[in-house]
């Protein structure tokens, strides 16, 4: 055939290549009743609009087609939003479910934020190389990543399906909750000013649509789990700030629901995981060690847990998850019991080295952190061991048969479990090591004496986490497979990077900025030296001590313990020798740790300043559409986590949910046993497959598209027959062996050989 031939035939060739099928939502928008709709194009939109904080720099014109609303993130850009009405007088409701969609073009690299004041979510979204989280957060450092994310250069659509409560903000995220469903609710679009977002090109949104969802029940995503019998895997979540919302300790701040009604707002919480289809609930029973709404009168009541002021909470979620199928996994930020004279955390019985005396009045205190330092606990005491049973005796064993547990998860702020350098620690770890007692002032000079006294305390810490465990594991308990969490980072980004670097594909994009590469900071294996690292300190304070750094290397063979593994950029997840280092008998644990983005928006100057124009602000970002899991993706395929858990800013939300409910379910589809990468199963670089032998059940594959193009009429030869594809529930088409696929970025097919 001649060349000329050759590339008259091209055209049709290429027209034989199957596109990836991208997944749907499990309603057809243009076939429900749409409520309300604003143009954010027309020069007029109504519904209230406001522009912040010059109404002037909107501009309307068209992108791609299409005519819009852009708030430029010009040359010294500050932060900026427009806020719309929906709904008004459109008879909303509390407790009945709708669909929230925003239509933007993907034309450049934008960050937008969203703020929805009817359920009071904050979800945000980057597009191309944007960085999204700011560059310049009041508190911490964000981890921030600019790679190169395809736009597909069309319009597409943000989405989020929603309940209203009770009551909500006009605005302000703030006690101020002066709206109901009757008079409709905000939704704001925001970007943040150019310096913390120099990437970004700035907010442009199209139309804004509430559209009456289906009933809950069709929009619960099925699952496809493994066979009874088999381990399986687990996703969940834990929001940081969002329980003011039914606060009821300002008189003049009214909660979003009233008392009666508290239990509604976390139905729709579950509803919404079942949405997404994620099984597990989670949230904080102690947070910074304080009571978050279970009943301690069991073992001295203020004594020494301080009572909730809604002591019953808890036991009206676990009913309410189990009624509603879902496992639960509470999470403890333990630092001993706080409360009166039988609490233990007040006692401080752990001690720094230096005996510096730098707390506020001389505390010996081992951060500047004032208010995780009110207590702690420590591991080498019996005592501790007791005091945090009796906590799991009445959040867990008490309620153990009213719903499946499958364990708990510690998470100790800075301080909560620290080394410590009491005298009681200094003579048993003579006792033990055989050895004099040292001083601390020997310990601070002796380097190798340090370190010996750090491993023996190390060792210590997983003989209490052993001890946990076999409580957790007690028949009367959560049964024999229960497992203990621990995540000792207790920071919101997590510590995945230690050089203050942004991560980026092209340095050139940040000019005079210490940047860092991609393919630098996997192939160093930056986040597993990060992770397992001293912390950093400074100004005599003692970070080094108050977080103890991972060792996940003494767990490799211990069950029923995990220490979880940060992550949350493409780099944290692209380094295979970090997520093997945390591997245990029982799988792997990942937590998605999100910067919360606190404050960040409207430039704080001073304190007055802090809560302006939005009120208090956090929010996390996502990729947008399919790279919003590519993350969790390249985690499967590079590491395979049995515990894929989320540490959300607010309460928790979703805006491409249809790529979130293709990978979960995919996720949970696989049993939780040991796999192994098949190599040269495709020829395509990005493509990874791996094996899950599960005996006499069959052997399940997982094909996983890692790259951030769609792979086309790829090959995947597994020297199988037989494969059936256990979400869509129909054998594999194949030649053979071999299966042609193609996959959008971060899809993930599960298959099930017989």
């Amino acid at each position: 055939m001649t060349t000329r031939a050759l590339l008259l035939l091209l055209p049709a060739v290429l027209a034989l290549a199957a596109d990836p099928v991208h997944p749907q939502l499990p309603f057809d928008p243009a076939a429900l009743n749409l409520i309300d709709e604003v143009d954010l194009g027309a020069d007029d939109p109504g519904h209230r609009l406001r522009v912040w904080p010059q109404p002037e720099v909107a501009v309307r014109g068209d992108i791609l087609g299409r005519r819009c609303l852009t708030l430029p993130n010009g040359d010294k850009a500050p932060d900026r939003y427009v806020a719309v009405r929906l709904g008004e007088g459109k008879g909303l409701q509390t407790g009945t479910p709708y669909v929230l969609q925003l239509e933007y073009p993907e034309d450049a690299a934008r960050s937008i934020i969203v703020w929805n004041t009817g359920n009071e979510t904050c979800r945000s979204f980057r597009t191309g190389a944007a960085v999204g989280d700011a560059l310049k957060m009041p508190y911490v450092f964000g981890n921030p990543e600019s790679l190169s994310y395809p736009l597909s250069g069309t319009w597409r659509t943000w989405t989020s399906v929603i309940e209203l409560h009770q009551r909500y903000p006009e605005l302000k995220r703030s006690g101020d909750r002066s709206l109901t469903p009757a008079d409709g609710f905000t939704v704001v679009i925001a970007h943040f000013r150019r310096e913390n977002d120099p990437i970004s090109q700035g907010v442009a949104v199209g139309r804004i649509r509430l559209y009456a969802a289906p009933a809950a029940a069709a929009l619960e995503l099925p699952l496809a789990l493994p066979p009874a019998g088999l381990p399986r895997r687990h996703l969940f979540w834990r929001e940081e700030m969002s329980d003011g919302i039914l606060s009821t300790r300002d008189p003049n701040s009214p909660p979003a629901f009233d008392r009666e009604r508290k239990l509604e707002w976390y139905a729709a919480k579950m509803r919404l995981m079942k949405f997404l289809g994620m099984d597990t609930y989670s949230r904080d029973l102690l947070e910074f060690g304080h009571n978050q709404g279970w009943d301690s009168k069991k073992y001295g009541s203020n004594d020494w847990v301080n009572q909730s002021d809604t002591p019953d909470l808890w036991h009206g979620l676990v009913g309410l998850a189990g009624g509603m199928g879902l496992n639960v996994l509470p999470m403890y930020e333990y630092c001993g019991s706080i409360g009166g004279k039988l609490a233990l955390g007040p006692q401080k019985r752990c001690k720094t080295l230096a005996q510096a005396g730098k707390g506020p009045k001389g505390e010996d205190n081992y951060t500047h952190i004032w208010w995780s330092e009110k207590g702690n606990a420590d591991v080498t005491d019996p005592d501790t061991v007791e005091d945090l049973r009796r906590m799991l005796e009445i959040t867990i064993a008490d309620e153990a048969k009213r719903a499946p547990f499958l364990g708990a998860w510690l998470r100790p702020r800075s301080t909560g479990m620290p080394v410590s350098f009491s005298d009681r620690c200094l003579k048993l770890f003579a006792e033990e090591a055989k050895r004099p007692q040292p001083t601390r002032q020997q310990l601070q000079a002796d380097k190798k004496l340090y370190r010996a006294y750090l491993d023996w305390w190390h060792d210590r810490r997983r003989g209490f986490f052993i001890q946990i465990r076999d409580y957790l594991r007690r028949p009367d308990v959560a049964g024999a497979q229960a497992v203990l969490l621990f995540t000792g980072d207790p920071s919101e980004p997590g510590r995945i990077i230690d050089d203050g670097s942004i991560v980026t594909d092209d340095p050139s994009r940040f000019p005079g900025a210490k940047v860092l590469t991609y393919d630098a900071a996997v192939s160093e294996h930056r986040t597993l030296k990060a992770v397992t690292g001293e912390s950093p300190t400074w100004g005599g304070w003692e970070w080094q001590h108050a977080v103890p750094q991972a060792d996940p290397q003494r767990y490799a063979d211990t069950p029923g313990i995990l220490l979880t593994l940060p992550f949350s950029r493409q780099y944290s997840v692209g380094d295979p020798q970090a997520l093997a280092a945390f591997r245990t008998p029982d799988g792997l644990a990942m937590i998605r740790h999100y910067p919360l983005n606190e404050h960040g928006f409207a430039e704080i100057k001073d304190a007055k300043d802090k809560d302006k124009e939005l009120g208090y602000f956090v929010t996390d970002f996502e990729e947008a559409g399919p790279y919003c899991m590519l993350a969790e993706a390249r985690a499967l395929a590079n590491g395979d986590p049995r515990f894929i858990g989320y540490l959300a800013a607010n309460s928790f939300q979703r805006g491409f949910p249809h790529y979130v409910r293709a990978f979960n379910r995919a996720f949970l589809a696989l049993p939780a046993v040991a796999s192994t990468r098949v190599e040269k199963a495709c020829g395509d670089p990005a493509v990874v497959v791996r094996s899950y032998p599960a005996g006499k059940a069959g052997t399940w594959y997982a094909v996983i598209n890692t790259g951030m193009r769609d792979v086309v009429d790829a090959r995947v030869d597994l020297k199988k027959r037989g494969l059936v594809d256990v979400c869509g529930g129909a054998p594999v088409a194949l030649a053979g062996t071999v299966a042609t696929v193609s996959l959008y970025p971060g899809q993930v097919l599960v298959w099930r050989a017989p």
